[in-house]
């Protein structure tokens, strides 16, 4: 077991100056909406699971629509996309916003807000992209650790901070792949998290 993480380690580091491809499968796409917050900021709401497409179709609603908030919940999905999104909203200086569960891949996409904002109560939690299917299942995948450590990379978060991660996904007691908290990690790297008290429902602006 130990040799198995020693090695997911090593490919998680070593993606910081690589990135390999990973096939996307599924069809459609994530669900998208819109609205204006009080500062007449668009808010762009994602929620679903992330498919194959949504790297590019989430691409084609932001130059569509400007949005300055990414609302998210949903439960994962593709991990390519998720990087793909998560590299949008950073290059943007987006913020995420967290307003339902958000796990797997929706979890990656939070991380990559400028500022992270999420709804008291609300579960965001994570776990190490070894496993083609999900969390627990399915078998390692090389190019998907190799493109999360060139994703957090991205991100300008530290190797320590990754070795962190991987202390916290791969502890004594940890399922080696299983859900830990995003929401509590983040708070422990001292990210730029803002909690609110749930919203009202907004009227949503045609896409």
């Amino acid at each position: 077991m130990g040799d198995r993480w020693d090695r997911c380690r090593a490919l998680l580091l070593a993606g910081l100056l690589a990135v390999g491809t990973v096939a996307g499968s599924g069809a459609g796409a994530a669900d998208y909406s819109y609205r204006t917050n009080e500062r007449d900021e668009v808010v762009m709401r994602l929620s679903g699971p992330i498919t194959s497409i949504d790297g590019a179709t989430f691409l084609a609603a932001v130059r569509k629509h400007e949005p300055r908030i990414i609302e998210l919940e949903g439960p994962g999905g593709d991990m390519l996309s998720a990087v793909r999104i998560g590299v949008i909203i950073h290059e943007r200086y987006l913020r995420t916003h967290a307003v339902g569960k958000c796990l797997s891949a929706c979890a990656y996409i939070w991380i990559s807000g400028l500022k992270m904002i999420a709804d008291e109560g609300v579960e965001i939690a994570n776990h190490l992209p070894v496993a083609i299917q999900g969390a627990s299942v399915g078998r390692p995948d090389d190019k998907t650790i190799a493109i999360f450590g060139w994703y957090l990379g991205k991100l300008n978060i530290s190797v320590e901070m990754m070795s962190a991660f991987l202390d916290e996904a791969t502890g004594p007691g940890v399922d080696g792949n299983g859900y830990f908290d995003m929401l509590a990690f983040a708070k422990y790297w001292n990210a730029p998290i803002e909690m609110r008290a749930p919203a009202p429902a907004y009227a949503a602006i045609a896409p």
